[in-house]
């Protein structure tokens, strides 16, 4: 049986197609003749065919789960970034500009490979870090 919607070939015991997921429609067979014999035995029920399993396409994506979904990760590396750049701007500026810029680089590494975002409190940090590192050269 061929689906109606996309064209996708399944077996006719399904009811919905395996690739769109889409409702088959049976074709009925053609129409019984008129002249039926008088005496006929009585039909047999047709087996209930079991619920058949939907197979997602092959290239859609899986939803994440909605555990995984709803759980939301914190770039604690990028905020100890952000926090060490404003600090050095105050106290310990080369030490502290400079531990602000690299813990920046690998908070932005590991958080855009753990979740695929940017984290912003890491750039923040940087930026920080690299205009005390700045100011310190100016000044000199």
């Amino acid at each position: 049986m061929f689906c109606g919607e996309c064209g996708a070939q399944n077996p006719d015991s399904n009811q919905f197609c395996r690739n769109c997921g889409k409702p088959l429609v049976r074709r009925q067979p053609a129409a019984q003749p008129a002249a039926q014999p008088a005496h006929q035995p009585a039909p047999v029920p047709a087996a209930v065919p079991a619920k058949p399993v939907i197979q997602p396409a092959a290239a859609a994506s899986p939803a994440p789960a909605p555990a995984l979904a709803a759980k939301r990760r914190l770039n604690w590396p990028g905020f100890v970034s952000l926090v060490l750049g404003i600090l050095s701007w105050i106290i310990y500026t080369g030490i502290f500009a400079i531990v602000a810029i690299l813990l920046g680089i690998i908070s932005l590494v590991w958080f855009r490979k753990a979740t695929g975002r940017i984290g912003i409190s890491a750039i923040i940090g940087i930026v920080f870090g690299i205009a005390a590192i700045a100011i310190i050269i100016a000044l000199s």
